[in-house]
């Protein structure tokens, strides 16, 4: 019976091809891993840019001050901003921009602090008396626009308690400067006692310069145009809310919206003493949809960066941290946020 045999040359040929087989496919597998070790490695999933958020402000008239800041605002928010834009907008100012929120049109505006409070309640302003704001809520209270009164001189009106039976202009019905007078008035029982005129200042001014009219009101921050117009033209004197008046307004619970407010001497060429009276506040507002974290870095922003709001007018020189917070309507919550985290809302 033979053998199944092989030769010792074929049995070491073939040794040597599958020595050659196995090196070349770990060459191969070598030069696979350098490649893979060689490669650059693949870039990193591209974060999603944050949706851009558009915002539009309204704000008041040229020659106010609700203007220029608001344009100012509406600025830097934007140009420091990642991803929210601020388009500004000329308004009517506060009962307007009060308006512009209610319909949908403004997301933030400029406001008196007073005109916001009556909007939100829905009192007191033709345009919102039992159709109240309900969205309505503060950013930050900015800066005081305090109540001037002014008398022509021969009128003898000193205090607000020489008003019984006097002509005194009280702004146009169902205005912000209407309401402010009406309220103030009222609280003193003196609202029943004047000879009221329910005209605009353009036309009450006129009407002092006349002798028509003994006295008008003016909610703007010291020093104001307003007043150094009529004083060219007519001898006049700024009429005090005493200290038993203005506890008068704290008794009929308007402590929180009428603060006490001193004008320098001095500030009028015609003001030689100091004379106490109350103010508002101009109050950065917005609609309560606007999302918390967008109004948490519009104010993040803002007061990073309020060195330059601040030299756009005098009056925005006394925008603080500190006082942004006092307000007399509900904070939105992202201002709220804000506020807590730096810590001066407790």
């Amino acid at each position: 019976m033979g053998l199944n045999y092989r030769s010792p040359t074929v049995i070491g040929a073939a040794i040597i091809v599958l020595i050659i087989i196995i090196a070349a496919a770990f060459v191969l597998l070598r030069g696979q891993e350098e490649q893979a070790e060689e490669a650059p490695a693949a870039p990193a999933p591209a974060e999603t840019p944050a949706e851009t958020v558009r915002l539009v402000m309204g704000t008041g008239s040229p020659g106010g001050i609700y203007n220029p800041l608001g344009f100012k605002i509406a600025e830097v928010v934007s140009k420091y901003s990642d991803r929210i834009e601020v388009e500004a907008q000329a308004t009517g100012a506060s009962v307007a921009n009060a308006k512009g929120i209610q319909a949908g049109d403004f997301q933030v505006a400029l406001m008196q602090s007073d005109v916001a409070y009556f909007a939100y309640n829905g009192k007191l302003l033709a345009d919102f008396e039992g159709n109240p704001v309900e969205d309505l809520r503060a950013l930050a209270a900015l800066y005081p626009e305090p109540i001037q009164i002014v008398a022509r001189k021969e009128a003898g009106i000193e205090t607000i308690w020489d008003f019984e039976g006097k002509v005194i202009a009280v702004g146009n019905r169902g205005s912000g400067l209407y309401a402010t007078a009406y309220t103030i008035l009222n609280a003193l029982g003196l609202w029943d006692k004047i000879d009221r005129r329910e005209i605009g200042f353009k036309e009450a001014s006129t009407a002092m310069r006349q002798g028509t009219v003994d006295a008008l009101f003016v909610v703007a921050g010291v020093p104001t145009p307003k007043i150094e117009e009529i004083a060219v033209q007519v001898e006049i004197n700024l009429v005090e809310i005493p200290d038993d008046a203005y506890q008068k307004l704290v008794e009929a619970g308007l402590g929180n919206l009428y603060l006490r407010y001193t004008i320098p001497a001095g500030s009028y060429d015609f003001l030689d003493r100091d004379v106490k009276t109350v103010t508002v506040v101009a109050l950065l507002v917005a609609d309560k949809d606007v999302p918390e974290d967008v109004i948490y870095e519009f104010l993040t922003v803002m007061f990073d960066n309020l060195d330059e709001i601040r030299a756009v007018h005098a009056r925005a020189q006394d925008i603080s941290l500190d006082k942004a917070p006092i307000v007399p309507i509900p904070l939105h919550p992202g201002a709220e946020k804000f506020y807590r985290e730096k810590g001066v809302l407790g």
